[in-house]
Protein backbone atom coordinates (compact mmCIF):
# COMPACT_ATOMS: atom_id res chain seq x y z
CA UNK A 1 0.00 0.00 0.00
CA UNK A 2 2.73 2.42 0.94
CA UNK A 3 6.55 2.62 2.14
CA UNK A 4 7.02 3.89 5.25
CA UNK A 5 7.25 8.24 6.17
CA UNK A 6 10.45 9.01 7.15
CA UNK A 7 9.76 10.68 10.42
CA UNK A 8 12.32 13.95 9.72
CA UNK A 9 9.73 15.43 7.41
CA UNK A 10 7.38 16.95 9.74
CA UNK A 11 3.73 17.01 9.40
CA UNK A 12 2.02 17.46 6.02
CA UNK A 13 1.18 21.18 6.16
CA UNK A 14 -0.07 21.02 2.57
CA UNK A 15 -2.90 19.14 0.53
CA UNK A 16 -2.89 19.72 -3.30
CA UNK A 17 -5.75 17.09 -4.91
CA UNK A 18 -6.77 16.71 -8.64
CA UNK A 19 -10.51 16.62 -8.98
CA UNK A 20 -12.02 14.48 -11.62
CA UNK A 21 -11.18 10.62 -10.82
CA UNK A 22 -9.56 11.52 -7.40
CA UNK A 23 -12.16 13.60 -5.66
CA UNK A 24 -15.09 13.80 -8.22
CA UNK A 25 -15.97 10.47 -9.65
CA UNK A 26 -16.65 10.27 -13.22
CA UNK A 27 -20.55 11.00 -13.18
CA UNK A 28 -20.28 11.63 -10.01
CA UNK A 29 -20.64 14.11 -6.86
CA UNK A 30 -17.81 14.37 -4.36
CA UNK A 31 -18.65 12.34 -1.36
CA UNK A 32 -19.79 13.34 1.90
CA UNK A 33 -16.72 11.34 3.66
CA UNK A 34 -14.25 13.13 1.13
CA UNK A 35 -15.67 16.54 2.08
CA UNK A 36 -15.30 15.74 5.55
CA UNK A 37 -12.09 14.68 5.21
CA UNK A 38 -10.72 17.85 3.65
CA UNK A 39 -12.62 20.13 6.13
CA UNK A 40 -10.65 17.90 8.84
CA UNK A 41 -7.68 18.46 7.87
CA UNK A 42 -8.10 22.30 7.20
CA UNK A 43 -9.21 22.99 10.29
CA UNK A 44 -5.88 21.24 11.81
CA UNK A 45 -4.46 23.68 10.22
CA UNK A 46 -3.22 22.03 6.60
CA UNK A 47 -3.46 24.29 3.62
CA UNK A 48 -6.08 22.85 1.34
CA UNK A 49 -6.64 23.62 -2.55
CA UNK A 50 -7.58 21.82 -5.94
CA UNK A 51 -4.83 21.77 -8.92
CA UNK A 52 -7.49 20.79 -12.04
CA UNK A 53 -6.39 20.74 -15.64
CA UNK A 54 -10.20 22.12 -15.97
CA UNK A 55 -10.49 26.08 -16.13
CA UNK A 56 -10.98 27.38 -12.90
CA UNK A 57 -14.79 28.72 -13.72
CA UNK A 58 -15.60 24.87 -14.43
CA UNK A 59 -14.50 23.67 -10.52
CA UNK A 60 -15.14 26.90 -8.58
CA UNK A 61 -18.40 25.43 -7.29
CA UNK A 62 -16.53 22.09 -6.06
CA UNK A 63 -13.91 24.31 -4.69
CA UNK A 64 -16.47 26.52 -2.52
CA UNK A 65 -18.58 23.53 -1.70
CA UNK A 66 -15.36 21.42 -0.43
CA UNK A 67 -14.46 24.09 1.47
CA UNK A 68 -11.18 24.52 0.12
CA UNK A 69 -8.36 27.27 1.18
CA UNK A 70 -7.36 28.20 -1.99
CA UNK A 71 -5.51 29.57 -4.31
CA UNK A 72 -7.31 27.44 -7.01
CA UNK A 73 -4.85 25.84 -9.95
CA UNK A 74 -6.18 25.24 -13.50
CA UNK A 75 -5.37 23.98 -16.46
CA UNK A 76 -2.31 22.16 -15.44
CA UNK A 77 -0.76 25.15 -13.43
CA UNK A 78 -1.19 27.43 -16.20
CA UNK A 79 -3.68 29.68 -14.35
CA UNK A 80 -3.66 30.40 -10.48
CA UNK A 81 -6.21 32.33 -8.68
CA UNK A 82 -7.78 33.46 -5.16
CA UNK A 83 -10.91 32.09 -3.75
CA UNK A 84 -13.31 34.71 -4.12
CA UNK A 85 -14.06 36.07 -1.10
CA UNK A 86 -17.95 36.01 0.78
CA UNK A 87 -20.03 38.63 -1.47
CA UNK A 88 -17.61 39.12 -4.04
CA UNK A 89 -18.55 38.54 -8.01
CA UNK A 90 -16.50 37.02 -10.36
CA UNK A 91 -13.11 33.96 -10.15
CA UNK A 92 -11.00 35.68 -7.84
CA UNK A 93 -8.03 37.69 -8.23
CA UNK A 94 -5.54 36.55 -10.98
CA UNK A 95 -2.38 35.47 -9.12
CA UNK A 96 -0.91 33.59 -12.55
CA UNK A 97 -0.97 33.09 -15.76
CA UNK A 98 1.34 31.44 -17.93
CA UNK A 99 0.30 31.33 -21.69
CA UNK A 100 2.11 30.80 -24.77
CA UNK A 101 2.34 32.44 -28.72
CA UNK A 102 -0.71 31.37 -30.80
CA UNK A 103 1.50 30.48 -33.86
CA UNK A 104 2.48 27.56 -31.35
CA UNK A 105 -1.46 27.05 -30.79
CA UNK A 106 -1.97 26.90 -34.17
CA UNK A 107 0.98 24.31 -34.87
CA UNK A 108 -0.41 21.82 -31.95
CA UNK A 109 -3.72 22.15 -33.95
CA UNK A 110 -2.57 21.31 -37.30
CA UNK A 111 -0.70 18.42 -35.69
CA UNK A 112 -3.91 17.44 -33.81
CA UNK A 113 -5.85 17.20 -36.93
CA UNK A 114 -3.29 15.35 -38.76
CA UNK A 115 -3.28 12.84 -36.17
CA UNK A 116 -7.26 12.28 -36.06
CA UNK A 117 -7.88 14.74 -33.12
CA UNK A 118 -9.93 18.05 -32.67
CA UNK A 119 -8.20 20.87 -31.44
CA UNK A 120 -9.52 23.76 -29.60
CA UNK A 121 -7.88 26.73 -28.03
CA UNK A 122 -8.11 28.10 -24.09
CA UNK A 123 -7.43 32.04 -23.99
CA UNK A 124 -7.99 32.58 -20.12
CA UNK A 125 -12.02 32.26 -19.55
CA UNK A 126 -12.53 32.10 -24.11
CA UNK A 127 -12.67 28.54 -25.35
CA UNK A 128 -12.49 28.99 -29.12
CA UNK A 129 -13.57 26.09 -31.60
CA UNK A 130 -12.90 25.37 -35.07
CA UNK A 131 -16.78 25.84 -36.60
CA UNK A 132 -16.41 22.09 -38.23
CA UNK A 133 -15.10 20.85 -34.66
CA UNK A 134 -17.88 18.63 -33.32
CA UNK A 135 -17.50 18.82 -29.80
CA UNK A 136 -18.68 22.33 -29.97
CA UNK A 137 -21.90 21.48 -29.63
CA UNK A 138 -20.52 19.45 -25.70
CA UNK A 139 -19.43 22.82 -24.72
CA UNK A 140 -22.24 24.55 -25.80
CA UNK A 141 -24.54 22.70 -23.34
CA UNK A 142 -22.12 22.14 -20.17
CA UNK A 143 -21.82 26.12 -20.42
CA UNK A 144 -25.57 26.43 -20.98
CA UNK A 145 -26.78 30.37 -20.48
CA UNK A 146 -22.89 30.87 -20.19
CA UNK A 147 -22.05 29.42 -23.35
CA UNK A 148 -22.00 33.22 -25.51
CA UNK A 149 -19.41 34.37 -23.33
CA UNK A 150 -17.52 31.42 -22.96
CA UNK A 151 -17.14 30.05 -26.07
CA UNK A 152 -16.83 31.00 -29.95
CA UNK A 153 -15.66 29.48 -33.05
CA UNK A 154 -13.90 30.57 -36.19
CA UNK A 155 -14.15 29.02 -39.91
CA UNK A 156 -10.83 27.77 -39.93
CA UNK A 157 -8.84 27.54 -36.31
CA UNK A 158 -5.33 26.36 -37.94
CA UNK A 159 -4.81 29.44 -39.97
CA UNK A 160 -6.42 32.06 -37.28
CA UNK A 161 -4.08 31.22 -34.85
CA UNK A 162 -1.38 31.43 -36.93
CA UNK A 163 -2.33 34.92 -38.10
CA UNK A 164 -3.06 36.67 -34.85
CA UNK A 165 -1.07 38.05 -32.45
CA UNK A 166 -2.76 35.90 -29.09
CA UNK A 167 -1.73 34.20 -26.23
CA UNK A 168 -3.19 30.71 -25.01
CA UNK A 169 -3.46 29.30 -21.85
CA UNK A 170 -3.60 25.44 -23.76
CA UNK A 171 -5.00 24.00 -26.61
CA UNK A 172 -6.99 20.59 -25.60
CA UNK A 173 -7.16 17.45 -28.23
CA UNK A 174 -10.50 15.12 -28.49
CA UNK A 175 -10.33 11.53 -29.34
CA UNK A 176 -11.99 8.69 -28.50
CA UNK A 177 -10.83 6.84 -25.27
CA UNK A 178 -7.38 5.72 -25.42
CA UNK A 179 -6.67 7.28 -28.73
CA UNK A 180 -4.52 10.29 -26.51
CA UNK A 181 -2.35 7.56 -25.11
CA UNK A 182 -1.32 6.18 -28.27
CA UNK A 183 -0.90 9.63 -29.62
CA UNK A 184 1.47 11.23 -26.12
CA UNK A 185 4.55 10.18 -27.38
CA UNK A 186 4.18 11.21 -31.14
CA UNK A 187 2.84 14.57 -29.68
CA UNK A 188 5.55 15.34 -27.73
CA UNK A 189 8.36 14.23 -30.22
CA UNK A 190 6.95 16.56 -33.14
CA UNK A 191 6.14 19.29 -30.05
CA UNK A 192 8.12 18.66 -27.37
CA UNK A 193 10.52 21.26 -26.39
CA UNK A 194 7.82 24.01 -27.27
CA UNK A 195 4.82 22.93 -25.63
CA UNK A 196 4.38 20.39 -22.44
CA UNK A 197 2.10 17.87 -23.93
CA UNK A 198 0.14 15.58 -21.34
CA UNK A 199 -3.42 13.29 -20.96
CA UNK A 200 -6.05 14.81 -18.34
CA UNK A 201 -8.62 11.86 -18.91
CA UNK A 202 -8.98 8.96 -21.25
CA UNK A 203 -10.21 11.34 -23.83
CA UNK A 204 -8.09 14.58 -23.70
CA UNK A 205 -4.61 15.02 -25.12
CA UNK A 206 -3.59 18.73 -23.66
CA UNK A 207 -0.83 21.40 -24.67
CA UNK A 208 0.25 23.78 -22.34
CA UNK A 209 3.55 26.55 -22.41
CA UNK A 210 7.11 24.98 -21.86
CA UNK A 211 7.47 23.65 -18.39
CA UNK A 212 4.11 24.07 -17.22
CA UNK A 213 2.65 21.23 -15.82
CA UNK A 214 0.81 20.15 -11.91
CA UNK A 215 4.45 20.09 -10.80
CA UNK A 216 5.65 23.61 -11.62
CA UNK A 217 2.35 24.41 -10.31
CA UNK A 218 2.83 23.06 -6.75
CA UNK A 219 6.22 24.32 -6.76
CA UNK A 220 4.83 27.80 -7.25
CA UNK A 221 2.26 27.40 -4.55
CA UNK A 222 4.80 25.56 -2.04
CA UNK A 223 6.90 29.07 -2.93
CA UNK A 224 3.97 31.29 -2.29
CA UNK A 225 2.94 29.57 1.13
CA UNK A 226 6.35 29.33 2.88
CA UNK A 227 5.61 25.53 2.99
CA UNK A 228 8.01 23.13 1.88
CA UNK A 229 7.10 20.25 -0.47
CA UNK A 230 8.85 17.92 1.84
CA UNK A 231 5.59 18.25 3.92
CA UNK A 232 3.37 18.88 0.69
CA UNK A 233 0.58 16.22 0.22
CA UNK A 234 -0.62 15.65 -3.99
CA UNK A 235 -3.06 13.35 -4.72
CA UNK A 236 -3.87 12.35 -8.57
CA UNK A 237 -4.84 9.57 -10.87
CA UNK A 238 -3.85 10.76 -14.21
CA UNK A 239 -0.66 11.51 -16.86
CA UNK A 240 -1.10 15.13 -16.00
CA UNK A 241 -0.62 14.56 -12.15
CA UNK A 242 2.40 12.66 -12.59
CA UNK A 243 5.39 16.06 -12.16
CA UNK A 244 2.91 16.99 -9.06
CA UNK A 245 3.00 13.39 -7.31
CA UNK A 246 6.78 13.23 -8.00
CA UNK A 247 7.29 16.93 -7.05
CA UNK A 248 5.77 16.21 -3.15
CA UNK A 249 7.10 14.46 -0.30
CA UNK A 250 4.13 12.44 -0.01
CA UNK A 251 2.50 12.01 -3.40
CA UNK A 252 -0.42 9.56 -3.81
CA UNK A 253 -1.70 8.17 -6.88
CA UNK A 254 -5.44 6.60 -7.36
CA UNK A 255 -6.04 3.22 -7.76
CA UNK A 256 -6.50 2.76 -11.73
CA UNK A 257 -3.95 5.30 -12.32
CA UNK A 258 -1.71 4.67 -15.04
CA UNK A 259 1.05 2.38 -13.84
CA UNK A 260 4.43 5.62 -14.63
CA UNK A 261 1.79 7.60 -12.06
CA UNK A 262 1.47 4.61 -9.77
CA UNK A 263 5.47 4.06 -10.31
CA UNK A 264 6.12 7.64 -9.12
CA UNK A 265 4.05 7.80 -6.06
CA UNK A 266 5.08 6.77 -2.20
CA UNK A 267 1.48 5.97 -1.88
CA UNK A 268 -1.42 4.34 -3.66
CA UNK A 269 -5.11 4.96 -2.66
CA UNK A 270 -8.20 3.07 -3.32
CA UNK A 271 -10.29 3.63 -5.94
CA UNK A 272 -12.36 7.14 -6.01
CA UNK A 273 -15.49 5.45 -5.89
CA UNK A 274 -14.41 3.63 -2.36
CA UNK A 275 -13.06 7.20 -1.19
CA UNK A 276 -9.78 6.52 -1.86
CA UNK A 277 -8.47 10.27 -1.35
CA UNK A 278 -10.41 10.26 2.12
CA UNK A 279 -9.25 7.59 3.36
CA UNK A 280 -5.38 8.42 2.61
CA UNK A 281 -6.43 11.78 4.22
CA UNK A 282 -7.84 10.28 7.08
CA UNK A 283 -4.60 8.36 7.13
CA UNK A 284 -1.44 10.12 6.77
CA UNK A 285 -3.22 13.58 8.10
CA UNK A 286 -5.86 12.82 10.69
CA UNK A 287 -4.36 9.91 12.06
CA UNK A 288 -7.62 8.38 11.96
CA UNK A 289 -6.37 5.02 9.98
CA UNK A 290 -8.29 5.33 6.73
CA UNK A 291 -10.40 1.97 6.68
Amino acid sequence: MSRAVASNEGPIKLLVMDLDGTLLPHDGEISARTIAAIRAARDLGVHTTISSGRNIPSFLHHAQRVGVNGPLLGMQGAIARDLPVAGEEGLGKLLRHVPFPSHLGSRAVAWCSENGLWGHAVIRELYRFDERDPHRATYEKWFGPNSPERLDAVEDLVAHLASKRLFLSKVVAHAPAGHPESSLASARAALGGELDVTISHPEYLEFTAPGVNKGSGVRWLSRRLGIPLAQTMAIGDQYNDLEMIQAVGHGVAMAGAPDAVQAAARYVAPPVDEDGAARMIERLILGSGGE
